[in-house]
């Protein structure tokens, strides 16, 4: 204390030339001096010199008596001005002198005058703030001389003095210690020491300056006597005497006011080397008193009072090792007025948050989940100047928190009580949200021959959650948002709080560090303004406390990239859609960039493309995740469209954006362009038909001329085989391979509908130009093999068993994920292939092919005893026609090929009408083929002709059991058709001239 006190004084006699000069700068404008009047002493064995200080000026100096007094101009080495002279006496004392300097500013020609006096000291005397030094405290003496009509010497410094300490009890060690200048406080001066160099010369020297610096070191008093060292005034000094104490203070604090049979322990602290330290009690060195004990009783070693009655006394402690040396404190028995809660935040660590005061008593406290306060008990005297009262341990408080189960009431731990000199304290700890109640009781004395009473409080207490922004799907461990901006464009984003008790978005209050940067509106949504860093906080409404914050930086794109997200190939006759994002200049994807949609176009590099949608306002990406703080693994969108495929092919998709930014940053002279591009393709649809004709194989006809002229293929949704046929199909259109980086795959999958395995169909690839040909393979069981060589009623028996093997073939073309290529695009086509025995056989007569009208006009016919179409086909003599049969499924359905199932043909009651084709038949097959050529005669009547199966290829005994099982049975795979033959009408002669003439009759 008696350091800083001690510098004090210093600076205010150092610099009070300086503040002459502020205050005289302050009250009229122009030049100035810091003295009109200046008292020196005659030359002496050491000189002294005092500096003139001016200001606001330029000065030119000039004095009356050169005899005297010696000037001497400092310049200012900026402007070679002059705004100060050093003042010096020349002359020996002869008498007391007067003389005037004159300081004339070169720019004005202002002149100002100022009066020096010369004379001789009369005496010195040593200046000090106070008698009292602290222990390891620092005092600072200092000389002022005076002339006989007490006037003050304007300076001193040059002249030396003889400093002494001494004890005042003689045979004790020293109390004080000189502390040279230059280890002082005062030589923080920080350049502008004014006269302390030569001071601290003069110390160097061996002798003192007019300053002196001590400290204090032990407790006692010690003498302090200066002399000047001059000649002429041999004998010239002065002496005081100091005493060092130890700094004591009270705690608590004066004044205390207590409730009546209260104790109050009371602790003592000192400060030795600038740090306090508690007095272990009982101390030999204290002693305790009060001055009323009818009020309070105080132990005298312990520190302890107990009050006794309503009313005031001081509380007295003193140092036994110096005279007069004591500390006092006020304290005062009060009543009791009104009790209330206070509540604060504490930080994780359970500490106080600095700078944070405690939320008084209102009608509802707002806590939050997770976090601990202090709950504080205050108690206020009666009376218009209500003051707290210090409440003591003996005092009977009570926290009650009515059982709630949303927080929990734990005390405060000494260590840390005595710490933060909390008392009648609880830590509130919050665990979940919901309202409750806390109540306390004070139970006091009313002065009245020990009588009681009760003071309640209640205090209401909501636990809200934690206000936090909804930044889950914000990339980056940094939690920071990123925005663009570019000239004209504004990007906005809302941002989303949960917690805080909040029912609604005007429960949070909104604000932006920086809303040159980001603004924010009260229902959170920022906009960028312009490239920066601003904080947003959002706070709930209820509770300042309860808030959180994220950091928002917007910068300008520095690069865009399309987005992954997407397929970069499609079917034709249908749109492909893509989207872009930008990046900052640190390589990271923003956080929302939608309003730079409209900014950027869309161009495709080939006519099959057609770019739609370019600036529409419901994009796809919009649509599916809302775009909500939301950023995909490549980023979000920022600008969208849709590509139409109108034909097959591959092109570039570009997307360009371009803005000026000359005006924000003069070294960009032109344009800045971002540009991003992808390759696209599209392709026809994949479509799966049936390549084989089945006219002479038991199938239907499939017209291949016309698919592979129009392209119009035939797709078949289920085919039927007899095990051990075959029927080739086709595949066409689908994705082309992509290149040499994407995985192309093209493979058939075959799953068995109704058993775990698909070994009963063979798939072979024939040949891949002009799109991929396949022959399907149904195999021939075990069990159906040589059933020509078995009876015909075991082949019956097993078809009545209605054995139907279903496979579903799918059929995958397509590229994978490779380079260029972010997603697999896969297209498949499928067909049922059921490899089955058939359940009938129809004929067909004189049909140049199976057509699948005329096998389902056949299916459809009645039929008579022995399987008799009733309806005869009528057919014209002497030519020849074409029979075939063709299997049929027990859904009605035809066979693709029955070609491994043996076929009779015979003819009935057609002797003289007709016969078979033989010689054709060896040429193009057998006399078990499924298509025959009938011979007619020129001759008219009815015939009827029948196909039955007889069983499996195979055998070369299935004639003969054929044969054998045709006479007994009445239950076989046959169908007969009845042809009636008639004879042509010939027209003759084949052609007639007609001539029209107007006169004939």
């Amino acid at each position: 204390m008696s350091k800083m006190i001690g510098f004090i004084f210093w600076l205010f006699s150092t610099v009070s030339l300086t503040a002459v000069i502020g205050t005289a700068s302050h009250s009229s404008s122009g030049p100035h001096i810091a003295d009109v009047n200046i008292l020196l002493p005659p030359k002496m064995t050491n000189p002294v010199e005092y500096r003139l200080q001016g200001s606001d000026g330029c000065f030119k100096w000039s004095w009356d008596h050169h005899e005297i007094l010696s000037v001497l101009p400092e310049y200012n080495v900026t402007n070679h001005c002059s705004t100060s002279a050093r003042l010096r006496s020349i002359a020996p004392y002869s008498g007391r002198k007067e003389t005037a300097v004159y300081a004339r500013d070169v720019h004005t020609g202002t002149v100002i005058r100022c009066k020096v006096f010369i004379d001789n000291f009369d005496r010195i005397q040593i200046f000090h703030n106070s008698i009292k030094l602290d222990l390891d405290g620092l005092a600072t003496l200092r000389v002022r001389a005076f002339d006989t009509e007490d006037n003050v010497f304007s300076s001193l410094v040059g002249l030396q003095f003889m400093w002494k300490l001494m004890p005042k009890t003689s045979g004790l060690s020293h109390h004080l210690a000189h502390v040279p200048l230059k280890d002082s406080p005062l030589s923080d001066c920080g350049g502008l020491c004014g006269d302390l160099d030569i001071q601290i010369k003069l110390e160097e020297k061996g002798v003192f300056s007019d300053l002196f610096v001590v400290k204090g070191i032990h407790i006692g008093h010690e003498n302090v006597s200066v002399q000047l060292l001059e000649p002429p005034l041999k004998g010239m000094g002065d002496k005081i005497v100091l005493t060092v104490a130890e700094a004591m203070s009270l705690y608590p604090p004066s004044p205390v006011f207590v409730l009546i049979k209260a104790t109050l322990h009371y602790s003592l602290k000192v400060i030795r080397e600038n740090v306090p330290q508690e007095v272990s009690l009982p101390s030999p060195h204290h002693r305790w008193a009060v001055s009323n004990s009818s009020v309070a009783e105080m132990d005298s070693t312990m520190g302890v009072i107990h009050a006794l009655t309503l009313g005031e006394t001081t509380v007295i402690v003193e140092d036994t090792r110096v005279d007069g040396h004591s500390q006092m404190s006020s304290l005062k028995v009060v009543l009791p007025d009104a009790l209330s809660m206070y509540i604060s935040l504490l930080s994780a660590s359970g500490d106080p948050i600095e700078g944070m005061e405690p939320i008084p008593p209102m009608a509802r406290w707002y806590v939050v989940s997770g976090k601990q306060y202090l709950i504080q008990l205050k108690v206020f005297s009666r009376g218009p100047y209500a003051q707290e009262i210090y409440i003591t341990e003996n005092d009977d408080i009570e926290f009650y928190d009515n059982q709630s189960g949303y927080w929990k009431i734990v005390p405060v731990l000494e260590p840390i009580a005595s710490r933060y000199g909390w008392r009648s304290a609880r830590i509130l700890e919050a665990t979940s949200e919901g309202l409750g109640k806390l109540t306390a009781s004070l139970v006091y004395y009313n002065g009245h021959h020990d009588t009681k009473e009760v003071l309640k409080v209640m205090q209401e207490v909501i636990v809200c959650d934690q206000v936090k922004f909804n930044l889950e799907k914000v990339t980056g461990e940094s939690q920071i948002i990123l925005l663009p901006w570019a000239p004209a464009v504004h990007q906005e984003m809302e941002l989303k709080a949960a917690g805080g008790c909040a029912k609604d978005s005007s429960d949070y209050k909104w604000f932006s560090s920086d809303i040159t940067v980001i603004s924010v509106t009260a229902y959170g949504v920022v906009q960028a303004k312009k490239p920066g860093k601003a904080t947003v906080k959002v706070v709930s409404s209820f509770d300042s406390f309860n808030y959180d914050e994220v950091m928002i930086e917007v910068s300008i794109p520095s690069s865009m990239v399309m987005l992954q997200n997407f397929p970069v190939e499609t079917v034709v006759g249908s749109h492909l859609p893509a989207a872009v994002s930008m990046k900052a200049s640190n390589d990271a994807y923003f956080s929302r960039c939608d309003a730079f949609h409209s900014f950027i176009k869309w161009k495709a590099g080939s006519e099959s493309f057609i770019v739609t949608n370019a600036t529409g306002e419901a994009p796809v990406l919009e649509k599916e995740d809302n775009l909500e703080l939301h950023v995909p693994v490549d980023g979000p969108p920022c600008s969208w469209t849709y590509i139409y495929a109108s034909a097959s092919g591959q092109a570039m998709l570009h997307a360009t954006f371009s803005k000026e930014y000359h005006h924000i940053d003069p070294s960009l002279s032109g344009p800045i362009v971002l540009r991003a591009t992808s390759r696209i393709a599209s392709y026809m649809p994949l479509t799966l038909h049936q390549a084989g004709d089945g006219n002479q194989f038991g199938g239907y006809w499939v017209n291949t001329a016309r698919i592979e002229a129009t392209n119009q293929l035939e797709v078949r949704d289920k085919v039927y085989l007899v095990p051990g046929t075959q029927v080739d199909v086709i595949l066409h259109g689908g994705p082309e391979r992509w290149d040499k980086g994407v995985e192309f795959v093209q493979k058939v999958e075959i799953f068995d509908e109704e058993h775990a395995h698909d070994n009963g169909v063979d798939v072979h690839l024939i040949s891949s130009s002009h799109g991929s040909l396949y022959r399907l393979l149904c195999q021939t069981l075990g069990t159906y093999v040589s059933f020509c060589a078995v009876s015909w009623m075991a082949f019956y028996e097993f078809q009545l068993k209605s054995i139907l093997l279903l496979f579903r073939l799918v059929f995958k073309r397509g590229n994978l994920v490779g380079d260029d290529h972010p997603l697999p695009t896969l297209v498949e086509a499928s067909l049922s292939l059921a490899c089955s025995l058939p359940s009938s056989v129809v004929v067909i007569v004189d049909e140049p092919v199976n057509n699948r009208d005329v096998i389902q006009t056949a299916i459809q016919a009645d039929r008579s005893q022995g399987q008799i179409q009733v309806t005869p086909v009528t057919v014209a003599n002497g030519r020849t026609i074409r029979v075939a049969a063709v299997s049929i499924s027990t859904t009605g359905e035809p066979f693709a090929n029955s070609s491994s199932l043996c076929l009779k043909w015979e003819l009935g009651s057609c002797d003289s009408l007709a016969y078979w084709n033989h010689a054709y038949d060896s040429e193009n097959c057998n006399t078990s083929s499924w298509e025959r050529f009938l011979i007619l005669r020129n001759e008219s009547g009815s015939c009827i002709v029948r196909a039955t199966i007889t069983g499996f290829f195979g055998s070369s005994s299935a004639d003969l059991y054929s044969a054998k099982l045709l006479e007994g049975s009445d239950n076989f795979l046959t169908d007969a058709a009845r042809l009636q033959l008639v004879s042509t009408l010939r027209v003759s002669p084949e052609f007639n001239l007609l001539y029209f003439n107007p006169n004939a009759k």
